[in-house]
């Protein structure tokens, strides 16, 4: 009888363990998500807080600049070549200023960028030497374009003795910014149209902010954690031909909103490109201490034509009309002195473009893992960890009729240089993310498993010895049925007489 009550005590207690085991996992998965929503809320006293408004984690841009080798058999209509050097490499920094909280629950603000060369990690000094198109003049030919043939002829015959349609100049020029002798021409002449005489790709980027965001604090919504409510005020841009075009949404591709596991798209905005955009999940991914992510990616979609995409219909021009897949016009909204700036931007390499557009230039090669644009997410916090936003810049050089030095230049679409701007988090911040929330996740995990664990084996065993214990019950049972029969007196008795 004490044997059978040990048993059946064990099998309760075993059961006990596997319910205590099974309830303590909504409940430390409400514990964590209650402690996650506390410390990514966008509070002055918050975790996030701080590294929102100065991200400790290194953040690097390296450019890969485009060397033309062919610039004179290119002129008379033979097909570029270009040799990719790089990367040279900054230091970026972003520091948010003019920090506003709204009774809203949104938060306004400026970014700053401050970019530092960083000579022993680059192939070469920023001084470097590179032959390439020559945006003032394409852009002076482009702004030009409402002028009467003769005025415009005047202006770029001028110009045309300092400068041809391509030029020889430092990775430092190209990029940032010089004072270039045509636009200083055109700014002598005519200062009314022609307010400055200094140009370059980023010449507005370093240590410069783009505007006012106004983004969701996740107080009022968490779901909307890092969600651009306006941009400059507005909620859409005026740039492209369609409201779906214009519109703003998703973050800037810093923070998002926590508890992404089931999510399938990470929506971004960024003036960088004039546009929202956004990525796909793809896979998951280990980075150092352990942290798992979830890599999102870009897509094809993204930049298709038209017919693959009707909604890119909006990204058509005025200018170029509908680019094939994998090519943006980003003209409009690239200006110097009001002047559109006929860039055109891609993914490296001419990366999920069409064919025409790779084969179009000799050297370029697109490669997805050293080309696409991935952004991995903690998917419980939401916090980009790490991340490679990878772009290339291109101009688009052709015959314009009444500019004779373009004569005999075919079409197309050269690649000036593109760049990868990465992060990853570094050792503090992925100790600290890990001390914080998921070493205790780990832990309480492990208790509930080991709970289970424990109990499943407790009452198993007591079922297994319950079995045996019947078992050995049922198998003595026939042998105490003859035992009387053993000891029987009448037996003995009858074979002690014969």
């Amino acid at each position: 009888m004490q044997t059978r009550k040990k048993i059946i005590v064990g099998a309760c207690l075993g059961l006990l363990l596997i319910i205590l085991g099974v309830v303590l996992i909504p409940v430390v998965d409400a514990v964590v998500k209650s402690k996650v929503t506390e410390e990514v809320i966008l509070e002055e006293d918050g975790y996030l807080y701080g590294i929102w408004k100065d991200p400790p984690m290194p953040i690097y841009l390296d450019i890969y600049m485009f060397n033309l080798t062919n610039p004179l058999e290119v002129k008379n209509g033979a097909k570029p070549a270009v040799v990719e050097i790089g990367p040279y490499t900054y230091r970026e920094r972003r520091i948010k200023f003019n920090i506003t909280f709204n009774d809203n629950g949104t938060i306004s603000y400026r970014q700053k960028r401050i970019f530092t060369f960083q000579r022993n990690m680059s192939v070469g000094d920023e001084l470097d030497m590179f032959t390439t198109v020559n945006p003032p003049l394409l852009t002076l030919i482009e702004g030009l374009s409402n002028q009467s043939a003769e005025f415009r002829k005047i202006l770029t015959d001028i110009i045309g003795l300092m400068e041809g349609v391509f030029m020889t100049r430092s990775l430092k020029d190209i990029v940032w910014g010089y004072v270039d002798p045509a636009l200083h021409v055109a700014h002598t002449l005519f200062p009314k149209w022609f307010y400055t005489d200094f140009i370059g790709y980023f010449m507005n980027k370093n240590n410069t902010d783009d505007g006012v965001y106004t983004i969701h604090s996740g107080k009022n919504d968490i779901n909307k954690l890092g969600e651009i409510d306006k941009y400059n005020g507005t909620r859409s841009l005026n740039y492209w031909t369609s409201p779906w075009a214009n519109q703003i949404n998703g973050s800037d591709g810093t923070i998002n909103p926590p508890f992404l596991e089931d999510t399938e798209i990470l929506r971004f905005f960024s003036m960088d490109i004039c546009r929202s955009g956004f990525g796909k999940y793809t896979s998951d991914v280990e980075i150092k201490r352990q942290l798992h992510l979830h890599r999102y990616t870009a897509t094809a979609q993204e930049l298709a034509n038209k017919t693959l995409n009707p909604d890119n219909a909006g990204f058509c021009t005025k200018r170029s009309g509908c680019l094939g897949s994998g090519l943006l016009d980003v003209s409009v909204c690239t200006h110097v002195d009001g002047f559109p700036v006929p860039s055109v931007i891609s993914f490296p390499h001419f990366y999920l473009a069409d064919q025409k557009f790779i084969d179009g230039v000799i050297g370029v090669k697109p490669i997805p893992s050293k080309h696409e644009t991935a952004i991995d997410v903690e998917p419980i916090t939401g916090l980009v960890l790490q991340a490679a936003k990878r772009l290339q810049i291109n101009m688009h050089i052709t015959t314009v009729p009444d500019v004779k030095m373009t004569h005999g230049i075919k079409p197309t679409f050269l690649p000036v240089f593109w760049l990868n701007e990465r992060t990853i988090v570094d050792d503090s911040n992925a100790d600290k993310l890990n001390t914080m929330l998921f070493t205790p996740m780990m832990v309480a995990h492990t208790i509930e498993i080991v709970l289970i664990a424990i109990g499943a084996f407790v009452f198993l065993l007591s079922l297994f010895l319950g079995c045996k214990l019947q078992h050995t019950k049922n198998f003595q049972s026939p042998v105490d049925e003859k035992t009387p029969l053993i000891n029987d007196t009448s037996h003995s008795d009858s074979f002690t007489a014969d």
